[in-house]
């Protein structure tokens, strides 16, 4: 099996992952008996930490160096962006 080491790969996963782990949280915090006494911001945040543990094996354990950049652009962008909004916007 041929290991696909793009840049394009990585980036397209780590937003692939991004998307179903929030939706997954988001649906389980609509659900969730505490959705009304708590605002579900920290589901922004946790749906990037498998990124960022996926980016470490692939740079360092499978050598995958361009697809660990992808994925690291994407947690970073994400993590800015969460930044910026909860400054900014949601305030």
């Amino acid at each position: 099996m041929k290991k696909k080491d793009s840049f394009i790969v990585g980036f397209i996963g780590a937003l692939l992952i991004f998307i179903v782990l929030y939706s997954i949280l988001n649906l389980f915090t609509d659900f969730a008996y505490f959705s009304q006494s708590r605002d579900p911001d920290w589901v922004y945040m946790l749906s990037l930490i498998p990124n960022i543990i996926l980016a470490r094996f692939m740079l360092v354990k499978w050598n995958m160096e361009k697809a660990g950049l992808g994925m690291m652009l994407v947690t970073l962008l994400g993590i800015v962006i969460i930044l910026v909004m909860f400054m900014f916007v949601l305030r």
